[in-house]
Parts: structure tokens; sequence; C-alpha cells
């Protein structure tokens, strides 16, 4: 049986202009080492010094275990 490839998001990119905020993409890393990035927008279209990156975590601050 062959492993199963999964994947965790590991950080986001955003831009923010002025209240708006555009979730612009998401980087994952899989359980063999490689990375991909989740586009949301078309990486043309946007200037990538404006994105703001901001890592994931999947847990909940403070949160315990029930």
């Amino acid at each position: 049986m062959a492993k199963r490839k999964t994947g965790w998001p590991f950080q986001e990119g955003f831009i923010i202009d002025g209240t708006q905020e555009t979730h612009v993409f998401t980087d994952y890393r899989w359980n063999d080492g490689s990375v991909i990035r989740r586009q949301f927008v078309d990486p043309n279209s946007y200037d990538i010094t404006l994105v703001i990156v901001r890592p994931v975590s999947l847990t909940l601050p403070g949160s315990e275990d029930q």
C-alpha cells in the first residue's frame, strides 16, 4: 500500500486595502517535503511587496483538549 500524500497550510498571504482584506494565496507543506502555493488572485494582478504573510496555526490559541 502506497503512503498517502497529505498537506497542511503553513502560511497565507493577504493584501489590506483600507478596510478590505484580500486573501491572495495559501502555502501548503506536504508530507513528502514539497511546498505548493494555491493562488486565489492572479499573481500578475497585484504587487507582491504589498502582501502581508501570516503563519497558519491549526490549533486554537488557549484551547484545551476536551
